[in-house]
């Protein structure tokens, strides 16, 4: 599957953005940029709902980028805007926005949480793959791209009774089987300010606890989920 980078989004936005007006400082394009994204998002929500217009339309790399581990980043407005999208120019700057959003130094040459994030992604298909899929798009593979790793990692035993319907019925049609507990710790001071800010308003204590249930080299999460919705959230820089 292709990906669509944040470096080639930039590219294609900026000289979009140009057009044929000649050079312009960055200030300028960037003021631009957002402005076209905004009449564009505006734009777009008054579209209506065209269900595989994204698969049908827009270039194979646009059409999966969604698909790949940065679905654990998108949120709910986003993914209505994106399923609007119609051309592949419009894909590029709702990308290269996408980014912007999330970047907590705009000012800066490179975007530190695009790196992080790419960083993270590479790091998750090392570590958690699973079969017919990469690491980063598993369960802890998204734990792992909206965290980071755990401040502590505890790993326990449990036994758990499996129905197993290819026994003779004169047996009991149950099997027990060993499961892996794996308990992910976050401390507040390993957390985004903003994160543990979210966290704190949902009622909670400022850090994060989640439990995976490992059976067949398979992880399922079955707590903490809130926590890494409340993570997405946060990734998306305060403009206030």
């Amino acid at each position: 599957m292709q990906s669509v980078r944040w470096g080639a989004a930039r590219r294609q936005v900026t000289a979009a953005a140009a057009g044929g007006e000649g050079a312009a400082t960055n200030a300028d394009t960037a003021e631009r940029v957002g402005l076209r994204l905004a009449a564009l998002l505006v734009g777009l929500a008054l579209l209506p709902a065209c269900q595989g217009l994204v698969g049908t339309i827009l270039a194979p790399s646009y059409r999966g980028w969604a698909l790949g581990p940065v679905r654990w980043l998108l949120l709910p407005e986003e993914l209505r805007v994106l399923r609007r999208l119609r051309t592949d120019r419009d894909a590029a700057l709702f990308i290269a926005e996408f980014w912007r959003r999330r970047d907590p130094d705009p000012e800066a040459p490179n975007n530190r949480f695009y790196d992080r994030f790419e960083e993270r992604v590479t790091a998750a298909d090392r570590l958690y793959g699973e079969e017919g899929r990469r690491g980063s798009l598993t369960e802890r593979g998204r734990a792992l791209v909206l965290l980071g790793p755990p401040s502590t990692l505890r790993v326990s035993q449990q036994s758990a009774p499996v129905w197993d319907p290819q026994r003779p019925a004169r047996n009991p049609r149950y099997a027990v089987r060993q499961l892996s507990i794996e308990a992910w710790e976050y401390r507040a001071e390993d957390l985004w300010p903003q994160l543990v800010d979210l966290l704190v308003a949902a009622g909670g204590a400022g850090s994060v606890s989640l439990t995976f249930v490992v059976d067949s080299d398979r992880a399922r999460l079955s707590a903490g989920d809130r926590a890494l919705e409340l993570a997405a959230l946060a990734s998306v820089r305060s403009t206030g």
